[in-house]
């Protein structure tokens, strides 16, 4: 008995337990269990790591390495103004509005646990941000001022501008020393991920109406500053449209037509395209009036159209049909319908 009692005993000292004494005679161990010999821990984690401009971020103090943890006291503070509200017992979550870009803080907290135990711990923080943006092959006209967007089979770069500081500073880190992990429809692109790689070329094949989403992390190599963006891109369909056109600059002029009131007289028409994968003059082009081909030439996009051979109060439809030899998807039909009176 008294070998097996030894036995027991070295085994848990080995396993850093610590007995109390043994009764004299060593007929048996004492009632109850043994008590571990640890130190308690403090240790700050803060969601999101860089916080973007007027975000909130999520401070966590996590206690750990020994027994009756629960019910500690919890006293917080921001760049060493004591936070009040956010103190008390169990409050071991503090969150709180940053500011603007490059605003550094150091969040600070000390806990007293119920065995006597004082802890502290702080976390720097400074506040980054990045410009996710993207820009598609397709075409449009040199006077659309807004954003060309992508249609199948286009091709989009998106480029990534970060304003990234060393935590707790006002140091920029150069964008080269960055890494960037791309993510496109949730899915990691390893092989145009990495150290500098601030760009990446992404191909369309989604159709007209859905979209393509895209998830930047930027990091640095010790992970002590993690930044993340998600964008969508929508994708659209090519378009065309109508316009008169100005006989002396072949330029449209006014707004796209669509349904027109006018007297029996010739008209000069230009049609404009939108989102195709090609350029104009590598599209297949027709004009047509009330289902007969009219127009061609060199420049098949303009079309003269003489309604004084028809009568009054006769109805004209006239379409421009557009179509990418090389893509059976980009194929597009503008309608003017006219009352001639």
């Amino acid at each position: 008995m008294k070998k097996n009692i030894l036995k027991i005993t070295k085994w848990l000292a080995a396993a850093g337990f610590v007995l109390a004494a043994l009764p004299a005679g060593g007929q048996a161990l004492p009632s109850g269990l043994p008590s571990l010999n640890m130190t308690p821990t403090l240790s700050l984690t803060a969601m999101p790591q860089t916080p973007t401009p007027q975000s909130v971020v999520t401070i966590t103090a996590a206690l750990s390495g020994a027994t009756n943890l629960d019910n500690a006291d919890y006293t917080w503070s921001v760049n060493g103004v004591e936070q009040a509200k956010s103190s008390g017992q169990n409050q071991n979550v503090f969150a709180f509005q940053v500011g603007n870009l490059g605003a550094v803080y150091k969040i600070g907290v000390s806990a007293m646990t119920q065995s006597g135990n004082r802890l502290s711990d702080f976390i720097a923080l400074t506040v980054g941000d990045f410009d996710l943006t993207w820009n598609a092959d397709s075409q449009a006209p040199a006077s659309y001022r807004g954003k060309i967007l992508p249609t199948r089979n286009s091709s989009v770069i998106i480029s990534a501008f970060p304003r990234i500081y060393a935590p707790g500073t006002k140091n920029l880190i150069a964008g080269g020393d960055l890494t960037y992990n791309w993510n496109i429809d949730d899915k990691f692109i390893a092989d145009k991920s990495g150290a500098g790689k601030s760009s990446i070329s992404v191909k369309i094949d989604a159709a007209a109406g859905g979209d393509k989403s895209v998830r930047l992390e930027i990091k640095t190599a010790d992970n002590s500053v993690s930044a993340i963006k998600n964008i969508s891109i929508p994708v659209a369909r090519p378009q065309t449209f109508i316009y008169f056109r100005d006989p002396e600059t072949n330029f449209p002029y006014g707004s796209a037509l669509k349904n027109l009131r006018v007297q029996p007289q010739p008209f000069d028409f230009i049609a404009r395209n939108y989102f195709f994968n090609a350029f104009d003059k590598n599209l297949k082009w027709q004009w047509s009036v009330n289902g007969n081909e009219v127009g061609g030439g060199n420049n098949p996009w303009l079309a003269s159209i003489d309604l004084s051979s028809f009568g009054r109060y006769f109805a004209v439809q006239i379409q421009a049909t557009v179509q990418n030899p090389a893509n059976a998807d980009e194929s597009t039909q503008s309608t003017l319908n006219i009352q001639l009176q």
